[in-house]
């Protein structure tokens, strides 16, 4: 007979399985979810696994991650100050010049866009194990790009219920824009970054103020790797947080993210 605490793991995994079930359908069949599909997960073990189990069911490739940021109110209760989630090779589309590809959302779910810096994985380490530090995982990073990260949700209140919940639906990822490459020995760290819909300013603000900043996101997409076995692998983006912040967006909405004196790049919204 089962003990208590095998009973409770297996009764996890069966509310994890029917929880990321319940997002991978909702993502394929472009539904909505009006309530979240089972018991709110409280804890990051929780979440990740309900994230790992939506992965093997959604059966993509994983072609990137986005690392989000956990609010200070919150870091103390979850024991982190970034989240993650996967984005999948068939979301990510590479901007050429002045094009403005069309990037999906749920228009009756959540949907957001954001100015981000992008870093690529050129190599792994022999191992994950010991502390990292951003100079360290720079060796591993062989190109930068600007971009915009597609926030979007089947769930409309995947950001109301704390970071746990966010990380439970890939992240509240659903695609990325790959912009210009940026070099890598310019100071972009204190370029002015600002986002636009439809023309108007949604938000500005410099990569140089966020946490410890782009490479601060991998160094904690390897710490994650480490301590929770994600899946990184070279040639995968890491899309290292919103520099102006996480803007509401609607179906037929034009965005545009410009970085520094004049990069910029562009997509358009639908549902």
């Amino acid at each position: 007979m089962a003990g208590i605490d095998e009973v409770a793991l297996i009764e996890g995994r069966e509310t994890a399985e029917a929880i990321a079930q319940a997002f991978v359908e909702a993502r394929r069949a472009g539904t909505t979810l009006i309530r979240y599909p089972g018991t709110l997960p409280e804890s990051l073990d929780e979440a990740y696994l309900i994230q790992a189990l939506a992965i093997g069911l959604a059966g993509g490739r994983v072609a990137g991650w986005k690392v989000g940021r956990i609010p200070d109110s919150l870091t103390g209760a979850y024991g982190s100050n970034r989240l993650a989630g996967p984005i999948f090779a068939d979301s990510i589309v590479e901007a050429r010049g002045i094009e403005a590809p069309e990037m999906p959302v749920f228009g009756d779910g959540f949907a957001a866009a954001e100015a981000e810096f992008l870093l690529r994985i050129g190599s792994l380490p022999g191992g994950f194990d010991g502390e990292w530090t951003n100079e360290a995982v720079a060796a591993h990073v062989d190109e930068v790009r600007v971009g915009i990260e597609i926030a979007s949700s089947p769930f409309p209140g995947i950001n109301e219920f704390g970071p746990a919940v966010t990380i439970s639906d890939f992240g509240n990822n659903n695609g990325l824009v790959v912009g210009g490459r940026v070099d890598p020995n310019l100071r972009f760290l204190a370029w002015p970054v600002a986002l636009t819909i439809d023309g108007e300013v949604a938000g500005t603000g410099t990569a140089g103020t966020m946490l410890d900043g782009p490479f601060g996101a991998v160094r904690f997409l390897f710490e994650l790797a480490r301590d929770r076995q994600v899946p990184l692998a070279p040639g995968q983006w890491i899309s290292t947080g919103a520099v102006t912040g996480v803007h509401p967006v609607r179906p037929g909405a034009e965005v545009e993210a410009s970085f520094g004196d004049g990069m910029r790049v562009r997509c358009r919204i639908r549902g």
